[in-house]
């Protein structure tokens, strides 16, 4: 009983927790715990709720806590003397906590599913988050984006607003030395072929020998979670105790309703990792959106289609779009652990020779992201993950190995302070009302009242963004001082207008409008009326959407201030292309990313239309475009994507190639986080624009750039 528990906490140097609810411990047997913990120097944590040690026993507990501030928290349960003073400490130690400066790990993480269209990446997000499978699912527009909170087995769809400076400090009190895991696997050169996945239809139980078990087994360690008593989840605690202590000082401005139940419940979480889960729109047309969320950190999953794969006609299309999503990967994020994730694995082991068919597209995956081993986590001797969404094949073991990745990714060793999370959660308490900040209004408000520095709040905002909290982006003064605290907010608005006409448009609400003129102008050749994008965002914030678009290079002023040109958006035209190659600007030594081309003509219609009338100057597709003057100079800029190049025509070259490659320079450095490497060929020879290196800063305001050309 009670006392073998005393005696064993006596000589026990291990034990950091205690959970014994509703075990009918009686005065004498408390007496022989509060004994036992004058000695104990482990234990940190001990339920005694629900049991039956009466008055005379909360006091001998609560005698031991006075004589030693410092030892476990203790939950009881009660209204006497000794009862109020367990509970009184423990709020103090909260509260003493809350106003420290101790630092602790922030257990969050991005992850972003990417992938070709139709290939499941939605149903993937899906079965990760234990929703149904949908064959009828719309693809994604944009990005959708999940919060999930992980323990185990358990993927929770989180929804409820988390108070992270409480979670923060409730985990500082409660910390103990754990044992750290092992880094995760990485893809073996060798290709060996492992044992495939069990063909069952049905997800396997914690009990059963799964890929992750193995993993464990080989010393790659999964982390081991116990699930909670759900008998300590169902009783009712005791009512909130507020804390009324006056403030003092500025640290104080950090204070917490106090609650007996917010210590148990993150305490019973204390090994959750909550996940932002990033569903990126697979169609080719979003690509150009992608660079602004897409994160230098985080977990990368990659998914694909293996019948794609494996099938002749489809195969080549199936590898360039792997290509191009590893490539692009590696640029954004070329330490960041990325995960391949074949779907329809059911359809193929139900072949002949499947596990055959399964072994072919391992090698070719091998193949393709040979010079990308480095970033791969590896499935035992396969270079991926198969997984069925409809059947619920091997979900359980992709979901272990995100677990297990992410816990042991570098980013979430970072630690923060509790002064942080305060900062965070004053950020987005205002999401109610507000679906963004300014930096020089509120969110310097907010961070004075917690004596952050100003390069605090950029560290602490850099943190919030690359963990999906927040969008921040800081390539111009004007970009910076705006906080997005509901970033689906802005990936809507975005879609609205940038999406695959062919898939997710309706005509029939134009018609209703009257807009369907300038709905047709807008998806058949990329331009944009004022009109239209206010119906398009609802009248609501249009300016600020305009403005956005515009400093992102996702969109520039056309003929008029009431038209607007989108790139992404253009057709393809056959008949245009530049017959003269006399001047290459050449990236094939790294990549030419989807974007990078729609941004250059972004940049070059603004820059044309500041010094003539544009009218019908230029003409424009998806991969070319033609300027009459341009700095007095016909000019035609073609894209190459089988030579990843960007070909460019004019009759005086050397003046020309200066101003497009500062153009470059700035969506270099303002998008493609500086990884972009290039080299401008005129003749076959190497040339460097110096006038290119002469200007100021890329990070110049986009007017200030502009006019610097």
């Amino acid at each position: 009983g009670a006392k073998d528990i005393a005696d064993a906490l006596k000589v026990n140097r291990t034990l950091t927790e205690l959970n014994l609810p509703g075990n009918r411990i009686e005065p004498e047997g408390a007496k022989e715990i509060a004994d036992a913990l004058k000695v104990n120097s482990s234990l940190t944590f001990l339920d005694l709720y629900n049991n039956e040690i009466g008055d005379e026993g909360a006091k001998d507990i609560a005698d031991v806590l006075k004589a030693n501030p410092m030892s476990a928290l203790i939950s009881l349960s009660g209204a006497g003397e000794a009862d109020e003073f367990v509970k009184n400490r423990n709020r103090q130690r909260f509260l003493d906590t809350l106003n420290g400066n101790e630092k602790a790990e922030f257990a969050r993480l991005r992850v972003m599913f990417v992938g070709q269209g139709r290939a499941g990446k939605s149903a993937t997000v899906r079965s990760m988050l234990g929703k149904p499978f949908s064959p009828e699912w719309d693809s994604t527009v944009g990005a959708d984006v999940s919060e999930s909170v992980v323990n185990g087995s358990s993927w929770g769809d989180e929804t409820d607003q988390i108070d992270f400076a409480s979670a923060l400090a409730v985990k500082m009190m409660n910390r103990h030395k754990e044992m750290k895991s092992s880094s995760p696997k990485r893809i073996e050169k060798s290709p060996v072929v492992a044992p495939l996945p069990s063909s069952s239809k049905t997800e396997m139980n914690n009990t059963e020998t799964t890929k992750g078990d193995q993993l464990q087994n080989k010393g790659h360690q999964l982390s081991n979670f116990v699930d909670k008593d759900q008998n300590k989840k169902d009783l009712k605690r005791n009512s909130p105790v507020k804390n009324d202590r006056p403030k003092k000082n500025l640290q104080e401005d950090i204070v917490r309703e106090y609650d007996e139940e917010l210590i148990l419940e993150a305490h019973e979480r204390k090994n959750d990792l909550a996940l932002s889960l990033w569903d990126f729109g697979d169609q080719e047309v979003f690509y150009t959106m992608h660079h602004i969320f897409l994160t230098k950190t985080g977990i990368y999953v990659l998914v694909f289609d293996m019948r794609e794969l494996l099938e002749l006609v489809t195969r080549e299309e199936a590898k360039k779009y792997l290509r191009f999503w590893l490539r692009s990967i590696n640029m954004h994020a070329p330490q960041a652990p990325l995960l391949l994730v074949g779907t329809f694995c059911a359809e193929i082991q139900s072949e002949i020779r499947g596990v055959d068919r399964i072994r072919g597209v391992d090698k070719i995956l091998r193949e393709l992201s040979k010079q990308f081993t480095s970033q791969i986590v590896a499935n035992e001797h396969l270079v991926f993950f198969p997984i069925d969404n409809k059947e619920r094949l091997n979900i359980q073991e992709l979901r272990k190995a995100i677990e297990f990745t992410a816990r042991n990714d570098r980013a979430m060793k970072q630690e923060v302070s509790i002064r942080w999370m305060a900062f965070l959660d004053e950020l987005l308490s205002h999401k109610k009302s507000k679906s963004y900040l300014t930096m020089n209004g509120d969110v310097s408000h907010i961070a004075s009242k917690f004596g952050l520095s100003r390069q605090e709040q950029e560290m602490a905002l850099g943190l919030f963004h690359e963990r999906g909290l927040i969008i921040h982006l800081t390539a111009t003064e004007t970009l910076r001082n705006i906080v997005i605290i509901k970033p689906q907010w802005i990936i809507d608005a975005l879609g609205k207008v940038i999406r695959d006409s062919t898939i997710h448009v309706d005509m029939a609400q134009y018609e209703r409008t009257g807009l369907e003129e300038d709905a047709q102008l807008l998806f058949n050749k990329g331009i944009a009326t004022r009109d239209l994008l206010g119906y398009l965002w609802n009248y609501d914030q249009t300016e600020f959407f305009i403005d956005l678009m515009k400093r992102t290079m996702l969109m520039s002023a056309y003929t008029d201030s009431d038209s607007f040109l989108i790139p992404s958006l253009l057709k393809e035209n056959k008949d245009m292309g530049a017959v003269d190659t006399r001047c290459v600007i050449d990236f094939s030594k790294s990549f030419l990313p989807h974007g990078v081309f729609q941004r250059l003509v972004c940049l070059c219609v603004e820059y044309v239309s500041r010094k003539t009338a544009l009218d019908d100057s230029i003409r424009m597709s998806k991969n070319c475009a033609q300027f009459s003057a341009f700095a007095g100079h016909e000019v035609e800029l073609v894209e190459d994507p089988s030579r990843q190049a960007i070909l460019v025509s004019s009759s005086d070259v050397e003046k020309i190639i200066p101003i497009v490659s500062s153009m470059l320079l700035k969506i270099n450095s303002n998008v493609m986080g500086g990884r972009l490497k290039w080299k401008v060929l005129i003749d076959g020879k190497a040339f460097q624009p110096e006038k290119a290196l002469e200007i100021e800063s890329p990070t110049l305001d986009l007017d200030v750039f502009l006019a610097s050309l």
